[in-house]
């Protein structure tokens, strides 16, 4: 979630390869243990987890493009005036502000 969070708005490609890419220098750095460091097994449980995110409300998906839900977008211009795309947003920090 931080990733789009950061991002706001993103192509399908792009976030998969960017996540994918990210998954496997987690688990090369040993903070995340992984059954396979295959791209189509990251990448078939990346797109599972997005799909629940969009399903949940939190994502948008139109026309290839990934978007950071409309309600969140507005939470984030209310609370820190500025999306600022492009800066990393911990998830914790903006639940618990």
């Amino acid at each position: 979630m931080e990733y789009f969070l950061k991002n706001i708005s993103v192509g399908e490609i792009v976030a998969v390869i960017d996540l994918r890419e990210e998954v496997k220098k987690k688990i090369r750095s040993g903070e995340l243990t992984y059954g396979e460091i295959d791209d189509a097994v990251i990448e078939r449980d990346l797109l599972t987890i997005i799909t629940s995110l969009i399903k949940r409300g939190f994502l948008e998906y139109n026309m290839g493009v990934f978007n950071l839900a409309g309600w969140i977008r507005d939470y984030l211009k209310k609370k820190y005036k500025s999306l600022d795309p492009g800066v990393s947003k911990s998830l914790e920090k903006i639940v618990n502000d």
